[in-house]
């Protein structure tokens, strides 16, 4: 089996709460590669490409205001099966959901403002991960991790 490569954001919340250490701490017990790291403000561009099932919906405007609070920590990390793990690691979408000792019901929590800030995001599917690594790291997009 080849190894797969994820996306995962650290969102501006995760990032101001300080859980960016944790999350990278969190892959690399389980065995997982860091191939590349980097802090960004997210553009509207951005992210209307990495949510583009989402742009028409009424809520998309909360989604950009939320992933443009603060700087993002993308990373591109890999191993065997890491997409389906990493989704077990990270927890339920919405962190009141999440059970303990994963990282969104660890760090996670609603706020009264209904946005939802649930500390990561990561890839679903192996074409997605490829797709997102493209919009978040375009130098890297067709490359494949060793």
């Amino acid at each position: 089996m080849d190894d797969e490569r994820i996306l995962i954001l650290v969102k501006p919340d995760g990032v101001a709460s300080g859980h960016i250490g944790e999350v990278v701490s969190r892959l690399e017990k389980k065995g997982y590669h860091i191939d590349d790291l980097k802090i960004v403000l997210a553009t509207k561009d951005q992210l209307a490409r990495h949510y583009k099932q989402l742009v028409d919906k009424p809520f998309y405007p909360e989604i950009e205001s939320y992933m443009q609070e603060g700087p993002i920590v993308a990373m591109i990390a890999s191993g065997t099966n890491i997409v389906k793990v990493f989704h077990r690691m990270a927890g339920a979408t919405n962190p009141s959901d999440a059970d303990f000792g994963t990282i969104r019901g660890d760090f996670g929590r609603e706020w009264p403002d209904g946005i939802l800030r649930n500390v990561v995001h990561s890839s679903d599917s192996v074409p997605a991960a490829e797709e997102e690594i493209g919009i978040w790291f375009p130098e890297k997009s067709a490359e494949k991790s060793d």
